[in-house]
């Protein structure tokens, strides 16, 4: 699977899982409400990317650019804090929404991995 694919695959999962949010913060030294938001709007979603594009079907990247513009439209309502994310209606209308990606790929629950060198 291609690098493009695990990372959106993975934060997806992330931003998807109340749980998976809660064990982030607690086994990463970093502002988790923060890496949600920049994982996905500064490091892993680049549609305009050819190599990006290529690892996503048509549908698939149909899917992520809506999901990409409901995330944007709700990010001024998101506190930074994880605290305040898990009290905030804004972000489980996000988290509901990355569900329904999820639903809609067949990627719920897959722990996407990298190609390995070996093939």
């Amino acid at each position: 699977m291609g690098p493009h694919r695990v990372n959106i695959i993975n934060l997806l999962n992330l931003i998807a899982s109340r749980g998976e949010q809660l064990e982030y913060q607690e086994s990463a030294p970093v502002n988790v409400a923060n890496e949600l938001v920049n994982q996905w709007f500064d490091d892993f979603y680049h549609p305009a990317d050819e190599q990006f594009a290529s690892q996503f079907s048509a549908d698939e990247l149909v899917l992520l650019r809506r999901f990409d513009a409901y995330y944007n439209e709700r990010l001024a309502l998101l506190p930074d804090s994880l605290d305040g994310l898990l009290g905030n209606r804004a972000w489980y209308e996000v988290m509901a929404y990355a569900g329904g990606v999820l639903d809609a790929c067949r990627w719920r629950g897959i722990e996407a991995r990298y190609e390995s060198p070996e093939g």
